[in-house]
């Protein structure tokens, strides 16, 4: 019985959830030179050339909402100079955000222009790109009009998130100079976020198993109407863009699709006509262009010398440049998973799974009362056997949750612990066969024993029931072995 249950939970683990079959990528960029320098027809300011001055004004944008904007201008410049507007991504949401970058830019001669990210339609479950970016657009158009600034050369640079909107935004704005695009997902965040998940696994040295959850976990969470932001395609606007693009990634950025990304915007830019792009790469520098915690200077070398050089700076300068990128697989759709796959439809089935269980260990201790010498429940020697089988199913659930919260934190740390992540997923099986062995026990006892009164076998159903659906619900994350490949 033991081993018959074992082989239905893998199977139905295996068989229940859209498959992960990631393709690999082959090397499909090499850069022409690893100096990354931009080159402009005329000598262009460094990085710390000019003091500056910093103000806060306040901005009431079309929605009603108001917001501070951080400006640094740099001093002793003659004549109107560049603008950039920084757009935040994820982590980031005030005008206190950007410090070196900003303070960068303007010692080399930019203009610099830091809002509040405007939160009207922005929280974690759902995102209006389309309307954040509108607000972009109504800061740039701020910017237009304050003093030093040259109205024809302001632009955007969007980090990570702000890279999806960044587009959106120089695509509304007519007047938009440049864009430039810094670690930026170029594909929907669904598949960006597959082929994170997938990356980051294999830094840990995760079992094979794990990787059967990436898309369960990605589509899953998508599949209610929720984080529906994740499905945003950016590529329709990249079709549309006419203005010189920059785009940086580090080459130790494990969460963005370094190469298929660049080389997927640089074919729908053809669509536009525009082949004013350049991609720079740098060494062993992450997600946020950081080596060991410390941003990098040079980037913003980069940045300031392609603002200010244009338009010879994209013509004069390489292509592409840098350090060599890598990424081992490509980033692809994930499938949509059943309806029991998706966020809710799985919640459900765990804490339903999970109240029936305590419901039922709570019937079973109350049916040891005795009255009148009798229990109220009989359970004929299998109260003790279902409450192990119980007790082990919600320790497997417990352990399993805090080895995934483990992995997740490793992954995101940029750190690696192959004892944890291997030993832990040897813990988390082997307590889970307990559980299915313990439960297999509870069936071979209830088959050979005695009928029980009707109150009894009604509490012996409702723990069997909710027992029955945490344990299939744990086999659906892959936990027990499947002989289907």
């Amino acid at each position: 019985m033991f081993i018959v249950l074992v082989l239905l939970l893998g199977i139905w683990g295996r068989w229940a959830g859209p498959g992960w079959n990631p393709q690999p990528l082959g090397n499909l960029i090499i850069p022409y030179t690893d100096d990354t320098a931009i080159i402009t027809a005329t000598p262009t300011p460094q990085v710390g050339q000019y003091e500056y001055i910093e103000s806060d004004h306040q901005l009431e944008l079309s929605t009603g909402e108001t917001i501070t904007v951080r400006i640094r201008q740099p001093i002793g410049i003659s004549g109107e100079v560049p603008a950039v507007v920084l757009m935040h991504g994820t982590g980031t949401d005030t005008h206190n955000a950007f410090t070196e970058h900003a303070t960068w830019l303007a010692s080399a001669g930019v203009i610099t222009v830091v809002p509040d990210k405007p939160l009207t339609e922005y929280s974690l479950v759902e995102r209006n790109y389309e309307a954040l970016a509108q607000a972009y657009v109504e800061v740039a158009q701020w910017t237009r009009s304050q003093t030093g600034v040259h109205a024809r050369s302001v632009g955007y640079y969007g980090e990570s998130e702000g890279g999806l909107v960044a587009p959106i935004a120089a695509v509304a704005d007519t007047q938009t100079a440049f864009v430039i695009l810094v670690s930026d997902p170029i594909l929907p965040i669904r598949e960006q976020g597959a082929l994170a998940a997938q990356t980051y696994l294999e830094q840990l040295g995760a079992p094979a198993q794990l990787y059967q959850a990436i898309p369960r976990l990605v589509a899953g969470a998508t599949a209610d109407d929720r984080f529906e932001y994740a499905n945003f395609d950016p590529r329709p606007y990249h079709e549309q863009l006419i203005m010189p693009i920059l785009v940086i990634y580090g080459t130790g950025d494990l969460s963005m699709p370094i190469v298929q990304g660049p080389v997927e915007l640089s074919q729908q830019l053809e669509k536009a006509g525009n082949n004013a792009l350049l991609v720079r790469y740098y060494a062993d520098a992450d997600h946020g262009l950081r080596i060991d915690g410390d941003i990098l200077v040079q980037p913003f070398q980069d940045i300031a010398d392609f603002i200010n050089g244009l338009p010879q700076s994209v013509t004069l300068s390489p292509a592409i440049a840098g350090a060599q990128p890598r990424q081992d697989w490509v980033a692809q759709k994930v499938d949509t998973p059943r309806w029991y796959g998706s966020g809710d439809a799985h919640i459900a089935i765990l804490f339903s799974g999970l109240i029936l269980t305590l419901i039922g260990l709570a019937l079973a201790l109350f049916g040891r009362i005795r009255i009148r010498g009798k229990r109220i429940f009989d359970y004929r020697g299998l109260g003790r056997p279902l409450a192990a089988s119980g007790s082990a199913i919600l320790i497997t659930w417990a352990v399993f949750l805090f080895y995934i919260v483990g992995v997740a934190s490793l992954a995101l740390s940029y750190e690696t612990d192959r004892l944890f992540v291997q030993g832990g997923w040897l813990v988390v099986q082997i307590l889970a066969l307990t559980s299915a062995y313990c439960v297999a026990r509870v069936l071979v006892i209830g088959r050979d024993t005695e009928p029980f009164s009707r109150w009894t076998g009604v509490t012996i159903r409702i723990v069997f029931l909710g027992q029955l659906a945490l344990l299939t619900a744990l086999a659906y994350w892959s936990v027990f072995p499947s002989i289907i490949p």
